[in-house]
């Protein structure tokens, strides 16, 4: 987002698959067009822009390249104040413990890949996926993880809303006994009533919303009792504006907030979340920048660069660059 004065801001966001990504791209240059000359006011303008495109629906590919523009004028704007993000929103740069989010499969690969985070990044945490046909496969794949990285470190299972209510309750008690931290999204995100009803029969806790539309659906899902922590996406939930509204409901609640990827966004947002938890590490824009998110015994070391903190290189995006 390039100012009059200047400054310009920039952001990113994915659209998960490659179908999506010419749609997602047209759709923030086409919302944006209608930006030029506005002041550089990004609340004023999600909330003009969310009102403007009720009609057309504000989740999916809108909600975006919503968050595509609101991150980039929000990073204009620390641009032109020459500030930090979090320093724009009322809070230091402060060191944030991570997570470390695994990508691999199975008891063997995701103990290997454990146990190297761990003595890498020094985390604390590890989450990885779960969801074989067998409970037994799921709990020796616990097992293996904790014997990889020991017993300071918390383990965080994932099962990305694979589950059935009975299964997800049978899961659920028996990864309870081997002292599992989280047990993220056993189910559909909009059965809210099932998760509810997760909690009640489980001591342990119930994590969700990556997959929350706005700070609408993390409203829903809180007023339903549906979690015990939370950790909204920076684009699914509506970007900078959209998450400081998100904290504010996690705060009125009084639920744990993390984050999900966009770690350089969720840097500068998680020190102005008053019920910030943990950040997850999952670098994928680290390829393309100069200066990658630094994580040292375990704790994101926040940059006081402007803005969002972000530094590309522009080799690296001239070599990834697709024309959509």
């Amino acid at each position: 987002m390039q100012t009059a004065e200047g400054p310009a801001g920039c952001a990113y966001v994915f659209p998960y698959t490659p179908a999506a990504l010419g749609p997602t791209a047209a759709l923030v240059r086409n919302i944006g067009a209608g930006l030029a000359g506005r002041p550089l006011a990004p609340a004023t303008l999600w909330a003009e822009l969310h009102d403007g495109l009720r009609i057309l629906g504000t989740e999916g590919l809108v909600q975006i390249a919503l968050s595509a523009i609101d991150m980039a004028l929000w990073d204009a704007l620390g641009q032109a104040a020459g500030q930090p993000l979090c320093r724009l929103l009322g809070a230091a740069p402060r060191s944030l413990p991570v997570y470390a989010s695994l990508r691999g499969w199975g008891a063997a690969m995701l103990a290997e890949e454990a146990g190297r985070a761990v003595a890498t990044l020094g985390a604390r945490a590890v989450k990885f996926k779960l969801g074989q046909a067998r409970l037994e496969d799921d709990l020796e794949t616990v097992r293996a993880v904790r014997g990889a990285v020991g017993a300071e470190v918390e383990i965080l299972v994932d099962y990305n809303q694979a589950l059935t209510r009975p299964e997800a309750e049978r899961r659920g008690l028996a990864l309870q006994d081997l002292d599992v931290r989280w047990l993220e999204e056993p189910l559909p995100v909009d059965d809210d009533a099932g998760l509810a009803a997760l909690r009640r029969a489980l001591r342990l806790p119930v994590q969700g919303g990556e997959n929350w539309w706005g700070p609408r659906g993390m409203a829903r899902a809180l007023a339903a009792g549906a979690v015990d922590l939370c950790m909204p996406d920076a684009m699914k939930i509506g970007g900078v504006t959209g998450w400081q509204q998100a904290a504010a409901l996690a705060a009125a609640h009084r639920v744990p907030m993390s984050s999900h990827i966009f770690i350089e966004a969720s840097a500068q947002l998680l020190p102005a979340t008053p019920t910030a938890h943990l950040l997850e590490h999952l670098d994928i824009a680290g390829p393309l920048l100069r200066s990658p998110l630094v994580v040292k015994d375990g704790l994101a070391q926040v940059p006081e660069r402007p803005g969002l903190g972000l530094d590309w290189d522009e080799a690296a995006l001239a070599r990834w660059r697709a024309d959509v």
